[in-house]
């Protein structure tokens, strides 16, 4: 009986939170310092994001994380639809969700044989009891008592997308501006939609292009160039060149007692693992060398035979160098890649050793291969660039990630009607 009134009390309160004007950002964040290695993707692929077919009754987001700590506790999970530029959608929930309003995370267990202790958790979803019913963004929401932000865990986002148009893509070699032609790529795309094409394109579509994991440089909500009979297009758009930065640098320790490409040293002390990374230099003017690289993400795994990575994997401190004569006046220094989740603070900024001569990061990351950059952002515009850092290659191999979304004039939501990715070569 307790339980039953507990059950009906959280989902009054989750109810309504879920009424009220939604207050939290529409972003990857962590909210709790204990939050560690989210993941989410979909089809059980950690390289695949987290987007599935509205159409697919079958198709599943896998969600795991790490507690930091020995204690495990039930957390509650909901989700909120959001426009194309990500804020909440402004249409009753019951438009969208078909079941309760909020699940449990009830499947976690506990780290064996690891010097930092944490308690694993897993989620597979949408499911039979909460399922979306329309396409588009979608914000995912852990909590552990209600939604206040002081209980909120983490958030994160995701997409189910409608295929109503088909989009092709291509970098050419050189860029309207051709003085960017060597340091920037811009996209040229083109999308078939002829069973939806409307008086109002112009006005409702609108496109979302992301390079590799990146948010902060996304060009959102771009409207098309030209729009024809059958299909529009988005050719010679400024907000389609990016900067063509360089390959990223390449992080593996997935085993303790092998010394892998790039590390320095591994040791033990008595409460945990120390990875030091080789010394780094900027390669601003330095040839551009092309090798395989997994575009910034990170994949958790450890290499030992007969181990379970989800709770035998341990987390190490990882220092990570980078020589500079002085330091930057205008700009601060920022480790950039799925490590930090893509975002800039206080976790993955670099502080200047004035007796080393350069940059120090430190970040506490569970086992497994990471790419990363390093980053300048502006103090004053919060404009991030590879620049001064990495230097600036049109060979460089990005990956791009495109949206369409459609406005539905009726229902007042932005359907994800088109998706497709590419690579730069």
């Amino acid at each position: 009986m307790k339980k039953a009134l507990s059950f009906l009390l959280g989902l009054f309160l989750v109810t309504s939170a879920l009424a009220q004007p939604f207050d939290l950002p529409c972003a990857d964040l962590d909210y709790k310092e204990s939050v560690k290695t989210v993941l989410l993707y979909a089809d059980g692929n950690q390289n695949k994001e987290p987007l599935i077919p509205l159409d697919n009754p079958t198709g599943r987001l896998t969600l795991s994380f790490d507690l930091l700590g020995s204690e495990g506790e039930v957390l509650n999970y909901t989700f909120i639809h959001c426009t194309n530029d990500w804020y909440p959608t402004e249409i009753q929930r019951t438009t969208y969700v078909n079941g309760f309003d909020y699940g449990r995370i009830d499947d976690f267990d506990f780290s064996r044989n690891t010097l930092v202790d944490y308690v694993h958790y897993r989620l597979s979803f949408p499911d039979e009891d909460m399922k979306p019913t329309l396409s588009g963004n979608y914000l995912l929401i852990v909590y552990g008592d209600d939604l206040s932000e002081e209980h909120v865990y983490f958030t994160r986002r995701f997409m189910i997308y409608d295929e109503k148009a088909s989009i092709t893509a291509s970098v050419p070699r050189y860029c309207d501006d051709l003085s960017l032609s060597d340091t920037h790529q811009q996209l040229n795309i083109k999308v078939n939609m002829p069973s939806i094409m409307t008086g109002n394109v112009q006005q409702y579509a609108n496109m979302t292009i992301r390079q590799n994991g990146r948010w902060d440089n996304a060009a959102i909500g771009l409207k098309p160039s030209f729009v024809y009979p059958d299909y529009i297009s988005y050719e010679h758009h400024p907000a389609t060149v990016f900067e063509a930065s360089n390959q990223y640098r390449r992080l593996n320790f997935s085993n303790f007692y092998f010394q892998s490409e790039n590390i320095a040293r591994i040791y033990q002390t008595d409460d945990y693992y120390v990875v030091d990374y080789a010394t780094c230099e900027s390669r601003a003017r330095k040839p551009y060398i092309t090798y395989e690289d997994i575009h910034g993400e990170k994949y958790i795994y450890i290499a030992n035979e007969g181990r379970e990575t989800d709770t035998e994997a341990d987390y190490a401190w990882v220092n990570i160098f980078l020589r500079w004569p002085t330091p930057l006046i205008q700009e601060d220094v920022y480790v950039m890649g799925a490590a930090n989740n893509w975002r800039f603070d206080e976790r993955n900024l670099m502080r200047y050793d004035y007796n080393l001569h350069g940059y120090l990061c430190q970040l506490l990351l569970k086992q497994g291969y990471y790419n990363f950059l390093f980053v300048t952002a502006d103090r004053n515009s919060y404009a991030v660039s590879t620049e001064l850092t990495e230097g600036n290659f049109w060979d460089t191999d990005n990956l791009y990630r495109i949206y369409l979304y459609y406005y539905n004039a009726n229902k007042g939501y932005d359907e994800l009607i088109g998706y497709t990715t590419l690579l730069s070569h």
